[in-house]
């Protein structure tokens, strides 16, 4: 990528900073708890994914022929596949959906430090699965999590927020219907040891999280930037899942 590339990406951050809106009036901690991106991370990760060519459509593609599952999100405002979600199960579309990724808004914190409502672009392998997850922060439930990178996670929204799904709406997660998510957590265990009975474990993490153990297997490694596979496993599930705006 050329310099003048990096150079406009810093002056969008700059800019982005400066018109930050502080409308929420969040803590740091209500910040992340939202899944919101420190600016100076989400430039870093904007500049990555201006490097990779393949975190589109085509590169989905590839990665269906490659994994078990595949969770492709495309994160973009507009256009026919906009705010959607689909799965890919051993090769065949079994779920396309409206979904709400972030809202990609620059939100300034009472501390003064700016955030990006953004759900970060790549390919991701699941950290962790929940049964029932709940913010402390916001004291709001978050159920059938999944999560992928940091707070981000996969997860059912609350019916007020139902209307909402097809637009940009979260602070970085991604939001489905409650059924969604628990079509989609079970996929996810089915690509490790199982979502029947005797194949995993719920365990009670903390009050209000019970988290699934004993359910992955050891995957290959991914790069986030490619979807590449590395010389390197994790235990993990056999999915990935990929965010890109197209």
């Amino acid at each position: 990528m050329k310099f003048t590339t990096f150079a406009k990406t810093l002056m969008l951050a700059t800019a982005l900073t400066a018109a930050a809106t502080n409308s929420y009036a969040l803590t740091d901690e209500e910040a992340l708890a939202e899944g919101m991106t420190p600016i100076e991370q989400a430039v870093m990760t904007e500049m990555n994914a201006v490097l990779t060519p393949g975190l589109n459509s085509e590169g989905v593609a590839r990665a269906v022929q490659s994994h078990r599952l595949v969770i492709a999100v495309n994160k973009a405002a507009k256009g026919p596949g906009a705010q959607t979600m689909t799965i890919y199960e051993n090769g065949v579309e079994v779920l396309k959906q409206k979904i709400s990724t972030g809202r990609e808004k620059t939100e300034k914190a009472k501390s003064g430090r700016v955030y990006l409502s953004t759900t970060p672009k790549g390919f991701f392998r699941p950290t962790k699965v929940y049964k029932d997850y709940l913010s402390y922060t916001w004291n709001a439930p978050m159920p059938n999590a999944v999560f992928f990178i940091g707070g981000i996670a996969v997860h059912a929204t609350t019916k007020s927020h139902y209307a909402e799904l097809g637009t940009r709406a979260s602070g970085g997660c991604v939001r489905t219907l409650l059924e969604t998510s628990a079509l989609v957590r079970a996929k996810v265990m089915d690509s490790g040891r199982g979502s029947q009975p005797g194949q995993y474990k719920v365990a009670a993490e903390a009050k209000g999280r019970n988290i699934i153990t004993q359910n992955t297997v050891s995957v290959d490694q991914i790069s986030r930037q490619t979807g590449d596979i590395l010389n390197a496993k994790v235990n993990s599930w056999d999915t990935v899942i990929i965010v890109y705006e197209e």
